[in-house]
């Protein structure tokens, strides 16, 4: 059952704009839904009635996790999302006890840690938001419409609104807002319109990643039997540039991703993508796939970059505007903190809106800020271990790399320290907490076991590939 407390309703103004209908922009609406008699999201895209991909997310084939934090902001702003979302067909997996986990050389400890990875398609995960959204009687959702750019006060100090138009042309039209929420992702305009209104240009945060993702749809082998529901295959950084997951979502189908760094790219051809699970440094995603029936194509994505504006530093910033979700921060999605990011800034909004739309834009900035530090080191320390990428490297980067391949080993065997890893990652806890000084002296003391270093899940089996087998 849903245990997160409904999100209080504190009225601060007449409407609320929101653009962009992502994960995080859906999300926005609802929190503000509390707070405003009138909402209007506003979308690109032409939006289906159900669970369809769109042109406007070109991520959307691929393995999208929500961390726990993010189901709790659902659930705190659609009470009783998190069952909707398991009854449309969504996996809860606990991210420890049943997800085979290969990283840094080691399989992680199966245990339970009470913190889950919601596994099902991204237009299922919207779609079924989306529902609850449009249910909202003060809620109005405007498609097939583009922002063009803001509407201000006579002295800039506030967007008022927007500019509106069907895209690829025609008659623009503008609509009056309190609060606009920029939600339109890592391509956002808002930087180049803050600009062209005297505004300073917002500094950002580039670091080059070059990864390719191949995702592609399987139906679950009849008779699988396996002692996990998801399978993680990470490598070694940064001599290693192949990784795999493996999830289950709605419909009996499994989602394959495959990614590969820095020129290292998964074959678009059958016999090469399969092939290409059998050269992973671990075999078990291969047996499961093998004789596995794909259900579709090949959907490539390709990320170059994460991408962090710092709006919490700009001196100057207009009230009346709030970027969330990627159009404030970009991450390589292959840490899966982007969707959980994203709904712990539409909760920080609403904690901003409860003190009234005066001040809201430097408290909702500071606060998404420091929200952002502890992911944004996760997944940077990561990237920037490979030596082709440019980037600034914090100061004793190399003695931090030399601590997290530790820490790997030290999470491979210690349950205790796995479990504050996974709460870091899942955003429970700040980084920090992997530098305690009882986490510091177990990095440096401890070995792992025989037992630890010969730990791995057991084979899958499926009948109908032993059969064959035999039959050989």
């Amino acid at each position: 059952m849903s245990t997160s407390t409904p999100l209080p309703s504190t009225p601060a103004g007449k409407h609320a704009l929101v653009y962009g209908g992502s994960t995080a922009g859906l999300i926005a609406a609802g929190v503000l839904s509390r707070h405003f008699e009138r909402v209007t999201l506003v979308e690109r895209d032409r939006l289906e009635n159900g669970a369809q991909l769109r042109k406007g997310v070109p991520q959307g084939a691929h393995v999208h996790g929500l961390f726990t934090p993010g189901m709790n902001v659902l659930c705190e702003v659609f009470p009783g999302f998190r069952e909707e979302l398991k009854a449309a067909g969504s996996h809860f997996i606990d991210f420890t006890d049943e997800h085979a986990w290969f990283m840094g050389g080691f399989w992680r400890p199966r245990i339970p840690c009470g913190l889950h990875f919601y596994a099902q398609s991204r237009p299922l995960l919207e779609w079924v938001i989306r529902q609850r959204l449009q249910a909202l009687p003060n809620v109005h959702v405007r498609d097939g419409r583009e922002v063009t750019g803001f509407l201000t006060s006579p002295d800039k100090a506030r967007v008022t609104g927007v500019h509106l138009r069907v895209p690829g042309g025609g008659q623009e039209e503008t609509l009056e807002a309190e609060l606009v929420v920029d939600a339109s992702g890592r391509g956002s305009r808002t930087p180049q319109w803050l600009e062209a209104l005297g505004f300073p240009r917002v500094e950002e945060t580039h670091i080059q990643v070059d990864v390719v993702y191949a995702s592609r749809l399987f139906r679950r082998p009849p008779g699988l039997v396996a002692d996990w529901k998801m399978m993680s295959i990470g490598p070694k950084l940064p001599t290693e540039r192949r990784m795999a997951v493996l999830a289950p979502i709605e419909n009996d189908q499994m989602l394959l991703l495959l990614a590969g760094w820095h020129g290292l790219q998964p074959p678009l051809d059958d016999a090469g993508y399969l092939g290409y699970t059998r050269e992973l440094i671990q075999p078990h995603i291969h047996e499961v796939l093998q004789d596995a029936e794909p259900l579709g194509p090949i959907n490539v994505f390709r990320y170059s970059h994460n991408q962090r504006r710092h709006y919490e530093r700009m001196s100057r910033f207009p009230e009346g505007l709030a970027p969330v979700g990627d159009a404030f921060c970009s991450f390589n999605p292959i840490y899966g903190q982007g969707m959980t990011t994203g709904a712990l800034q539409a909760r920080a909004l609403g904690e901003g809106l409860r003190q009234g739309l005066g001040g809201l834009a430097s408290r909702y900035r500071r606060q998404v800020g420091q929200l952002l530090e502890s992911p944004w080191t996760m997944a940077t320390s990561g990237d920037l271990r490979f030596p082709q990428v440019e980037g600034k490297r914090p100061p004793a980067f190399a003695l931090m790399s030399w601590y997290s391949d530790r820490l790997q080993a030290l999470v491979g065997h210690d349950e205790e320290a796995l479990n504050t890893f996974v709460r870091v990652m899942q955003m429970v806890e700040p980084s920090t907490a992997l530098f305690s000084p009882g986490m510091v002296l177990k990095v440096l003391t401890s070995r792992p076991t025989a037992a630890a270093m010969e730990r791995k899940p057991e084979p899958p089996f499926a009948p109908a590939t032993a059969a064959k087998n035999q039959a050989a």
